[in-house]
């Protein structure tokens, strides 16, 4: 293959590359979204016999209770993208002033702050969640509060790092000479320099606060077993993978579409910044 004909297949590769992430992101995003008002026209979710294979009446077969596996996807996709971006703003909201607040020109707080959040760092999330199961605080809002609570380091370690950077500091440090307040400087000038850096690892952290929640679904020690949540979907129904894979392999299969979608896609909108730059 000639050096044209090689670059012509590394354009059509890139421009190909913001399709296969729009699809893997939006597929599961759209379930999601308006899976249950499309449940409506699904097969009823009872009363067929357990772990079926996909035949007439249920396109992707019946789960271990009798229900209709489409039913259970269409209704299963709300919960887990509200409990993965929940738990994300949670930790972003907290994270971010926090790591501002470590890096600001009061350095008696950079100890005070990380130490605490370094405390927190140490422990594991699984550990907690389970601790959290086993005094029976077993609600949606509270499994999504501590997985927020749980990304607040790392977030504001990133941020502590981004303004702290030698780059960012030379220029603030102008800014507070010019007698610019901490707002502006903060808002305005960090808000630019944090942007890329926040945006990148928000992709890597929802693909992280999705495997935490859907590992806690999966155990058991989140919703209850009842929920069509994708994971506990494929939790209910892993003892009949031979039997019945669509029970397991289409949630799955949706999971790792989200995850692996939403990474390519904050890729590529980053590499198109940068040579916009």
């Amino acid at each position: 293959m000639t050096a044209p004909e090689k670059a012509g297949c590394a354009r059509t590769g890139r421009r190909r590359r913001p399709w296969i992430a729009l699809v893997l992101l939006g597929v599961p995003v759209l379930i999601a979204l308006l899976g249950p008002w499309a449940a409506s026209a699904a097969p009823s979710a009872e009363g067929a016999l357990p772990s079926q294979p996909p035949g007439a009446g249920h396109p992707l077969g019946t789960d271990v209770l009798g229900r209709d596996v489409l039913w259970l996807v269409l209704h299963g996709g709300a919960s887990v993208l509200g409990s993965a971006l929940g738990a994300l703003l949670v930790g972003m909201a907290a994270g971010i002033p926090l790591g501002l607040l470590a890096a600001g020109p009061r350095r008696a707080f950079d100890g005070t702050v990380m130490r605490g959040l370094d405390l927190l760092l140490a422990f594991p999330g699984l550990l907690v969640l389970m601790t959290l199961a086993a005094t029976g605080h077993r609600e949606w809002y509270w499994l999504v509060t501590v997985a927020g609570i749980l990304q607040i380091p790392a977030v504001a370690r990133l941020v502590r790092g981004a303004a702290l950077a030698p780059g960012s500091r030379t220029v603030v440090e102008a800014l507070w000479m010019q007698g610019h307040g901490w707002a502006y400087i903060h808002l305005r000038h960090l808000a630019r320099e944090l942007a890329a850096p926040l945006a990148t690892d928000a992709g890597g952290r929802f693909a992280v606060v999705l495997y935490l929640l859907a590992s806690a679904n999966f155990l058991g020690l989140g919703l209850p077993a009842s929920s069509p949540d994708w994971a506990v979907l494929i939790e209910r129904n892993s003892d009949a993978l031979f039997t019945q894979p669509a029970a397991v392999l289409v949630p799955a299969g949706l999971l790792t579409a989200l995850c692996v979608g939403g990474n390519l896609l904050v890729d590529r909108a980053l590499a198109r910044r940068r040579r916009g730059r």
